[in-house]
């Protein structure tokens, strides 16, 4: 196998069940061909219900959007605070710098690696607090880099907890369940106004597009799409700046554009004890294999 031979993974989103969903309404509706009631009134009905869902809908995403929104420029202003901090302690001594670039390194791992639980970010930026002590201050240019530097941690702060509020932000579960309700109710109501075969179509499609919005609402609540991709992208970024392996978690590699013959930190979680070894592993026709091996390992370690 060559290296022309690596192919990128797929991404895999829950919204990819809408084909199966689909396949499954077209049976339904060939199964109910002969099913019909008459006594209801459905075409009123089902004009109520998708008034109501589509209110509901427009509200959720509304919702989802605003927050992904916020969560794309809190990461970019995140991305660029981390710059700044590198670049000030440059000038603060080589021991407060390389130990910045450690904590550097350690925040963005920790981002990437639990990006909605981004709580556990609060060590590795305290702790640069308590690295200050190793500040060189020798002059007025390192007193005002200093200063700088202060300030910026200082405005870091509130942003980490902004992030921290965000990424563990879900809509709320009434919502939720009122528009699976509304949902799965106007489902029904199309499946049982029986027409024409045009007609039994359009509902097959409107319904598989109603399944298909439930599960694009999982996926941005869930935070597996949107944002994510630019934190990924300002991690990679971050990495490469501080001079050191570009980091990705396990369930990632497949969705980030690998450079053969590079070495990356891939960190392996046991999902049982929840630890996480990390390995450098070149990107050449063997890595998938050896990325295998490598979390047969990590579980077999963890028995």
């Amino acid at each position: 196998m060559s290296e022309e031979e690596i192919k990128k993974g797929l991404n895999i989103y829950l919204y990819y069940w809408t084909i199966p969903v689909f396949l499954a309404f077209v049976i339904i509706n060939y199964s109910l061909r002969n099913f019909k009631i008459e006594a209801l009134n459905l075409g009123l009905m089902i004009s109520v219900v998708s008034f109501l869902f589509g209110f509901l809908i427009t509200i959720t995403f509304s919702m989802l959007l605003n927050r992904s929104s916020s969560l794309k420029e809190d990461l970019a202003i995140e991305a660029g605070r981390l710059v700044s901090l590198y670049f000030l302690s440059k000038q603060l001594g080589q021991k407060f710098h390389e130990k910045i670039i450690e904590k550097i390194d350690e925040y963005a791992i920790c981002t990437l690696r639990d990006y909605t639980n981004y709580e556990i970010s609060r060590d590795p930026m305290y702790s640069m607090y308590l690295n200050t002590p190793l500040m060189e201050i020798k002059d007025k240019s390192q007193e005002a880099a200093a200063n700088s530097f202060y300030y910026v941690l200082g405005e870091f702060e509130p942003l980490r907890e902004k992030l921290e509020y965000l990424t563990n932000r879900r809509v709320e579960w009434s919502i939720k369940i009122a528009d699976y309700l509304l949902g799965i109710i106007l489902i029904i109501l199309l499946f049982l106004n029986r027409g024409d075969s045009f007609t039994n179509a359009i509902f097959v499609v409107l319904s598989t597009i109603i399944i298909f919005i439930f599960l694009i609402i999982e996926d941005f609540d869930d935070l597996r799409i949107g944002d994510y991709t630019y934190n990924i992208s300002n991690s990679e970024q971050i990495f490469d700046l501080i001079g050191k392996e570009r980091y990705y978690p396990e369930e990632v590699v497949d969705r980030v554009e690998l450079t053969p013959n590079r070495t990356y930190r891939i960190g392996i979680q046991d999902k049982i004890t929840k630890k996480e070894k990390i390995f450098q592993i070149q990107y050449n026709p063997k890595f998938n294999s050896r990325l295998r091996f490598l979390t047969k390992k990590v579980k077999k370690d963890a028995l």
